[in-house]
């Protein structure tokens, strides 16, 4: 048996590291799961890197303290069976320079699979290192990389197996030194391969472009494609640039080596970027090559460049967009924070309370996963007098119904075409009893409803709708359910369900349930204990007839509560020594009825719903924004805005534009005269206590060293598909740390809008928006 890859100086095999794998779940199965494997043998670290399909972090298994590397394949970027088609190829593979997997585990919303963690980061990490030395790297001292490079792709090939995916980020190696002799490299990321026979060939479209051979742009491709791949990686160590752009030069361009690359090593990195796939070398001779043997090695280790050469180092980094990266960070901190109350309702039950900084009345510091530590301190309420940057605040209005500002509409065909790439056909909506779209957009907006990824599934879009369902039990243990609604215009409807309510936008639970107690249900709340601090979770998803193809998941929180009193009238009123009792809310009329356990059971009713200490909800934030071709587009043709403005001037880069509307901080509109707006719309907490003091961010540190000591009130940039209630909402549960049912939110909201040209987005007017929400803890 092996040592341990981390140098731990344990016996850590593979043998004893690989657990049972749990099968992989099917993919229509529930929405709420267990969390399950890899938390309950592993620790999760930093992270190291993230790619297209997923992240690595850093992972010390339990039992021994040994420290492994973990990828966490992101099941919505991924389908499912092409996830468990690496997993099962690692587990196949036994090679020093191929990635060495010791188990694999299908959490809810990814598949985790543990690798030896290798020190020295990838390749093209050591090539940006090198860049900032602005020098190239001397071909013979990058033969022993060569050489291992090319036997992986030789142990691979002669498994039958194509990688399709060659590039620096995919070998990693053991040290920072990439020209140490004793440098280790092994291939990974083996997400796009596939098992390739003799004689067959393979025509899908997958990997990084600027690696493609001749023949992948064809999409009839063999094994070839991967020493294409290692060709251009290897021209790229030497000369710090790709040799080709695009399908044409791929095609007709000629290799051209710099002075400083041996005739040889030109030799060798050229028969890999053979046109003619019959003509390219296979990785079995290419082991053979005469370069590789490493005998004619020169002294000189560094090629110094000339100062008017650039390179292009930072084009070989693959770039994730900030959408897919906060969505994945969101997620491992809930697979951490579910594991630990998973932990806690196993061994001590679970005991939630108050977040006992927002109840205290001194200063308290968060710190996020990225290594951002904030700073909040409560403070008299005259200090946003006092500071210039909170002044504005007080000048804030209210926003009456009937004078609500019209909100920034979602543009319909930006949010057609964000629908239709989730493949939810947006022609069937408006047809029969189907709603119109608009209709959509408008109960987004108003927080009635969102749009989520469902991060179980592959880009499943979900909408959904918050509910709030009361578990109520009599003296004699029995159940209230509902039973029968007669509307006032003669429909009616039977059914056995939990009593509820949606929940609106700016309530907690607290507040939904109450409101449910006394509007739907007449009950009087002096004779109901609400279990307020135990909450249960479903999450149900069903079919919709207003917007088809589009599933509705209701997210429901179950209360439960106990009925009792002594008074006659009141035990007579709500049948406490009956069966029941009928309750008039609106002009609907609904009986009620008190059921035995039996009787619940026998009707299908779900009595034990999952607790959301130990379940898992794996709904995200859906993609929003245009990437930068995306966005260029609509600025020409549907703003008629000249992009040749933008990085000029002080104007922002359509880069900078583009990851701006990925993050939220700004959206952009088309108004009703065919101009277009830059909307920035920024939601501020101000959150009191009972003494009336205001909760301040006194000081925020970057893990960079970055400081900001600026006195802020609590604050997120709004989407343009959320309501400023779940905004508020966001800020609670992000930047406190705590459930949004631990405070209340005023209704009230103030506004202070200003509209303004901005030079940073030439052709486009500026709209910034604040709205000010005030909360406060419950007690």
């Amino acid at each position: 048996m092996g040592k341990c890859q981390s140098a731990c100086g344990n016996a850590c095999g593979r043998e004893n590291l690989s657990v049972q794998t749990p099968s992989m779940h099917d993919e229509t199965a529930p929405k709420e799961q267990a969390i399950v494997a890899l938390l309950d043998h592993y620790r999760l670290g930093p992270i190291l890197g993230e790619g297209a399909f997923g992240v690595v972090a850093v992972c010390h298994e339990i039992a021994t303290g040994c420290e492994f590397a973990v990828k966490m394949v992101d099941k919505v970027e991924m389908p499912l069976n092409d996830i468990k088609r690496e997993a099962e190829l690692l587990q196949k593979m036994e090679h020093p320079n191929i990635v060495k997997c010791f188990g694999v585990f299908d959490d809810k919303c990814f598949v985790c699979i543990v690798m030896n963690k290798l020190d020295g980061g990838d390749i093209v990490h050591a090539l940006e290192e090198r860049s900032k030395l602005r020098s190239f790297f001397a071909d013979y001292d990058l033969v022993h990389v060569n050489r291992q490079m090319v036997s992986a792709l030789e142990y691979i090939h002669n498994q039958h197996v194509v990688h399709r995916d060659i590039k620096g980020d995919n070998f990693l190696i053991d040290r920072s030194a990439l020209t140490d002799p004793h440098c280790q490299v092994v291939l990974t990321d083996f997400g796009s391969a596939r098992v390739l026979l003799p004689g067959d060939r393979l025509s899908e479209s997958c990997g990084t472009q600027y690696f493609w051979s001749p023949e992948f742009y064809s999409l009839s491709y063999t094994n070839k494609v991967d020493i294409w791949a290692l060709g251009v990686l290897c021209f790229g160590l030497l000369t710090g640039k790709y040799p080709f752009k695009g399908e044409t030069e791929v095609r007709t361009k000629e290799v051209v080596f710099p002075s400083h690359v041996s005739a040889e090593c030109g030799h060798f990195v050229g028969s890999m970027l053979e046109r003619d796939e019959s003509l390219r070398s296979a990785a079995s001779q290419l082991v053979h090559h005469s370069w590789l043997n490493g005998t004619q090695k020169r002294e000189k280790t560094m090629i110094h460049l000339d100062s008017s050469a650039a390179l292009q180092s930072d084009s070989f980094v693959e770039r994730v967009d900030h959408g897919i990266k906060r969505r994945r960070l969101s997620l491992l901190e809930r697979m951490e924070e579910g594991h630990v109350q998973k932990v806690m309702s196993r061994d001590k039950g679970v005991v939630r309370h108050i977040s006992s900084q927002l109840s205290s009345h001194g200063e308290f510091t968060i710190q996020d996963r990225g290594g951002i530590r904030r700073f909040y301190r409560w403070l008299p309420r005259s200090e946003m007098r006092r500071h210039q940057s909170l002044r504005r605040f007080s000048q804030a209005g209210l926003i009456p119904p009937h004078e609500m500002i019209e909100l920034p509409k979602l543009e319909l065909p930006l949010f057609t075409k964000f629908l239709e790439e989730h493949s939810i056909k947006t022609a069937l909506f408006g047809v029969g009893e189907a709603k119109p779209l608009e209709a959509l957009v408008s109960e987004v907006q108003s927080g009635a409803s969102r749009l989520m990824l469902d991060a179980a599934e592959h880009k499943k879009l979900v909408r959904v709708v918050d509910v709030v369902l009361l578990k109520l039990f009599d003296e004699q243990e029995r159940l209230l359910v509902d039973t029968e609604e007669q509307n006032a215009d003669g429909r009616s409807r039977s059914f056995w369900q939990l009593p509820g309510s949606k929940k609106e936008t700016y309530e907690n639970v607290a507040q939904t349930a109450r409101r449910v107690l006394e509007e739907t249900l007449n009950l009087d709340p002096s004779i109901v204990d609400l279990q307020l601090h135990h909450v249960g979770l479903q999450e149900e998803e069903q079919g919709s007839h207003s917007f088809p193809g589009l599933y509705t998941v209701y997210r429901k929180e179950v209360v439960m509560g106990f009925v009792s009193s002594k008074d006659p009238a009141m035990r007579l009123r709500f049948g406490l020594d009956t069966g029941g009792f009928s309750a008039t809310e609106r002009g609907c009329t609904r009986k009620l009825r008190w059921i035995t356990e039996q009787e619940a059971e026998a009707s299908n009713l779900k009595l034990q719903p999952g607790s959301g200490s130990n379940l898992m909800s794996s709904l995200v934030f859906a993609p929003i924004g245009l990437k930068e071709g995306e966005l260029t587009e609509y600025l020409q043709s549907d703003l008629r805005v000249d992009v040749r403005q933008y990085g000029q001037n002080g104007a922002k880069t359509l880069k900078e534009f583009s990851e701006q509307l990925i993050k939220g901080e700004v959206h952009i509109v088309k108004g009703k005269n065919g101009a277009g707006y830059v909307i920035s719309e920024v939601v501020n907490l101000c959150m009191s206590n009972q003494r009336g003091d205001v909760l301040f961010q006194v000081k925020q540190e970057g893990p960079d060293g970055y400081v900001n000591d600026k006195l802020l009130l609590p604050c997120a940039s709004r989407r343009p598909d959320e309501s400023t209630f779940l905004v508020a909402k966001r800020i609670i549960r992000k930047s406190f740390l705590m459930n949004p049912n631990d405070v209340g939110l005023e209704t009230e909201v103030r506004l202070l809008q200003e509209e303004r040209s901005a030079m940073a987005y030439p052709g486009l007017s500026f709209v910034e928006r604040e709205h000010v929400i005030n909360a406060r803890p419950t007690q």
